[in-house]
């Protein structure tokens, strides 16, 4: 880490209580963000991703339906610690979060102008007006076109590029230290997506924001990003600069994954290796390494004893294997 961290998370368990008992889709992850800094999320579905995020906002139901352990400091505070209200001031203002997808993020009862306009007044002592204003700089600043015009329209009338960077307009209304953007580009074509992605790397160099990026494109983590973090099944697995990933990787489930993706020095009539096998289920979480049941490295030791995320001496990568060092070829192949 070069940058200061504005985000701290230190040993997140994010505890479900349902009806087969207590799951945790996040299992002692620690990671941090740096400021202005783009970090990105990567694994497959049901890793722990978007678990992740919403556990630093808080999102989910803390009466009925969730409960927290560890740290999430963000600027010296906890956010563990903080009152409903604090975070609720929290929320939108100083972290802001993309969602998956917008079309179901928006109101569509009320125009989008409306929408930027609600936000920034719930946050900022601004009168009506004034927020009008700022709605028409938000929508200017994020490339849409006519952004008069697109402010008094509804989300049905808008395609689905043009809603996305609605949701980051809504994102920046309050201009948020840290940006979390859950999948900003799923379902879109891959000209918008380039499009999308663009414009997050330019507010975050123009802006300085910090940005997490969760994704499960390796592709999307190569172009946007300077530090990437691994994850499966709840835990963090990898993490290091983007660089070191792509050119020795060390976990198996991140060789795994590098493996997988198209390369346009390759055969294009060869097919991807893939991973072997599927994530589990929560409830169905193996004992040992969680990745043992799909890697080729395991032994008894990887199917009994969880591996500690740690510094691999020699790499400045952190890495939760017991093989990790015969990976990389730093120790004798037994």
């Amino acid at each position: 880490m070069t940058a200061e961290p504005i985000l701290q998370i230190k040993e997140l368990r994010t505890f479900f209580h349902t009806e087969r008992g207590r799951v945790s889709p996040v299992d002692g992850v620690s990671l941090e963000v740096g400021k202005g800094e783009i970090v990105g999320i990567v694994g497959e579905s049901g890793c722990g991703k978007s678990a992740t995020a919403q556990s630093v906002l808080r999102l989910f139901d803390e009466k009925r339906l969730a409960s927290y352990e560890g740290e999430i400091r963000y600027d010296g505070r906890d956010l563990l610690r903080l009152t409903p209200k604090q975070m609720r001031d929290v929320r939108g203002n100083e972290i802001s979060m993309i969602f998956q997808d917008p079309l179901s993020s928006l109101n569509p009862v009320h125009t989008i102008g409306d929408q930027i306009v609600e936000t920034l007044r719930l946050h900022r002592p601004i009168g009506k007006k004034e927020a009008a204003t700022k709605t028409i700089e938000l929508l200017r600043l994020t490339g849409i076109p006519a952004p008069e015009r697109r402010a008094k329209e509804y989300p049905h009338q808008l395609s689905g590029g043009m809603r996305q960077r609605v949701m980051i307009a809504i994102a920046l209304a309050c201009e948020p230290q840290l940006l979390i953007a859950d999948e900003p580009t799923t379902a879109l074509d891959v000209t918008i997506q380039a499009q999308i992605l663009e414009l997050i790397q330019d507010l975050n160099r123009r802006l300085g924001m910090s940005v997490m990026l969760i994704t499960h494109d390796l592709g999307v983590v190569a172009e946007t990003c300077s530090r990437v973090v691994v994850m499966y099944l709840g835990q963090v697995v990898e993490s290091g600069s983007v660089r070191d990933l792509f050119e020795k990787p060390l976990h198996p489930y991140t060789i795994g994954l590098m493996r997988s993706v198209p390369r346009l020095d390759g055969d294009r009539h060869q097919e991807l290796p893939a991973v072997p096998g599927s994530v589990p289920p929560l409830h169905q979480t193996p004992p040992g390494c969680r990745f043992a049941p799909r890697c080729p490295y395991a032994d008894d030791k990887c199917r009994s004893d969880l591996p500690e995320l740690a510094a691999l001496p020699g790499t400045d990568s952190q890495v939760r294997c017991w093989h990790a060092g015969r990976i990389a070829g730093l120790e004798a192949t037994p």
